[in-house]
């Protein structure tokens, strides 16, 4: 898979999100999903809120508004 592909399934997957949905991705992509969260709500006027959870080696995105 090539690093484009990535990032657009990324944004394709928080973009298709509904309010109070959440999107459990692998931990070691928390940086790209911060930003790619962030672009993205700042973009479609949307909030998106991420949170680590270690235990469960996972970053997830819950959509808020």
């Amino acid at each position: 898979m090539q690093p484009n592909a990535t990032k657009s399934y990324l944004k394709e997957a928080i973009l298709d999100m509904n309010v109070g949905e959440v999107l459990s991705l692998p931990i070691e992509k928390t940086v790209n999903v911060r930003a790619c969260a962030s672009q993205v709500g700042l973009s479609n006027c949307r909030k998106y809120r991420t949170s680590t959870h270690p235990d469960e080696r996972v970053v997830k995105v819950v959509r808020v508004k």
